[in-house]
């Protein structure tokens, strides 16, 4: 009991530090929020339709506009532009005021009645990646839809029955199916990453101030010269943090459930358990590189160097698997690395104990780690007795 009131009453004296300091106080309740409503304002429609795009019809047959047709009936592609010329077509791709251009050649139709290869060209802006996988895709559909309607009418053409022709342009077919995430939403796939990113970047932040700050103001001294341990100081002086760092991850998860439609087919106590895994190395590792630095500037400016090397190091924007293995084995000491893939295996795929097994072992060595690390540096710096101008 004796323990618990040291840690109670350092944590208050902590809180208090928390509300009297504006900046403290607004990157610890604030500036989640302010990231995760303007990521949600961002990713709110989730899939891309109405992408630009034009259109150099040299053909000018029916079946260069029945394509014309099969390009605007989809929902991702609009037609803004009917050109006429090569040069207009640059133009209106060097400019960004398409994303695409589809140039019907000359003579398709006569081509394709002849059995010559006809190809209509389509060049795309590859200098966005998400525009070019989405236009590829939609592509791919107009193709194989158009093909198979170019087949059947081949086929009648050659005596064989309607009903027949239609059998065997269905003898194969291959139907695809997306699990989990149906629609290909990205406000599904991303944003629930950019939760735990959020999290972790304001809880370092905040936490990593903590020490640096006492060091700035002289403050450490009674805790250097106080009776208290190593371990009590730790625990008092991250408390509230961690706290305030579950109780934002479960407003953040609640709203994005409910005005965003993020799903959540899994045990909900399951991600909580996992958030609390997560929010103990982070509060952990927070804290010692506190320890660490002489004053505030630097702890935020070491917290800042090595948050974008450890969101890249996830697998957050490039799958971990096609990661050069020094990288791809060094995201295994991120935390964001493990929760991120728990997150997805509870919130889309309702996956249990048997599939998160390794992200709570992960979690819960790293989290063993960090704060080992914290509590260390609470003994490195009370045994220089409250004297911490070298750091």
């Amino acid at each position: 009991m004796r323990t618990l009131r040291n840690i109670a009453g350092i944590a208050y004296v902590e809180w208090l530090a928390i509300i009297r300091d504006r900046f403290l106080f607004l990157i610890a309740f604030g500036a989640v929020f302010l990231y995760l409503g303007l990521f949600g304002l961002v990713y709110y429609a989730g899939l891309l339709t109405h992408i630009p795009v034009a259109v150099w019809d040299q053909d000018r047959s029916p079946t260069s506009r029945r394509i014309v047709q099969m390009i605007e009936a989809g929902p991702r592609m609009d037609i803004v532009h009917m050109a006429g010329e090569r040069a207009e077509l640059e133009r209106l791709l060097r400019t960004g005021t398409v994303r695409a251009c589809f140039i019907i050649p000359e003579d398709l139709e006569q081509d394709i009645e002849s059995g010559r290869p006809a190809r209509v060209a389509v060049e795309i802006d590859g200098t966005n990646l998400i525009y070019a996988y989405n236009l590829r895709r939609a592509v791919t559909d107009i193709n194989r839809s158009l093909g198979a309607e170019l087949m059947s009418g081949s086929l009648i053409a050659a005596g064989v029955e309607p009903a027949r022709a239609g059998r065997i342009l269905e003898a194969v077919k291959f139907v695809g199916e997306s699990r989990y995430n149906p629609t290909y939403n990205y406000c599904h796939f991303l944003y629930l990453v950019l939760i735990v990113i959020a999290l972790q970047q304001t809880c370092l932040l905040a936490e990593g101030l903590t020490l640096a700050r006492e060091k700035e103001r002289n403050t450490w001294v009674h805790f250097a010269m106080s009776p208290l341990s190593n371990a009590e100081v730790f625990a008092g002086k991250v408390l509230p943090y961690y706290l305030i760092m579950l109780g934002n991850a479960g407003l953040v998860l609640t709203g994005a459930h409910f005005f965003l439609q993020l799903p959540m087919h899994g045990n909900i106590m399951l991600l909580w358990a996992a958030f609390a895994l997560f929010g103990l190395a982070v509060v952990g590792l927070g804290y010692w590189v506190s320890s660490l630095c002489r004053d505030t500037v630097q702890a935020t400016m070491v917290i800042c160097l090595f948050n974008l090397p450890m969101v890249l190091g996830s697998g957050f924007t490039w799958p971990a698997d096609s990661m050069a293995p020094g990288l791809r084995y060094a995201g295994w000491l991120f935390p964001v690395t493990w929760l991120a893939h728990a997150a997805r295996a509870v919130t889309m795929k309702g996956c249990g104990w048997d599939v998160l097994a390794r992200d709570f072992v992960m979690l819960a060595v790293l989290a063993l780690v960090f704060v080992s690390l914290a509590v260390a540096g609470t003994r490195r710096i009370r045994g220089k007795g409250g004297d911490l101008s070298g750091g």
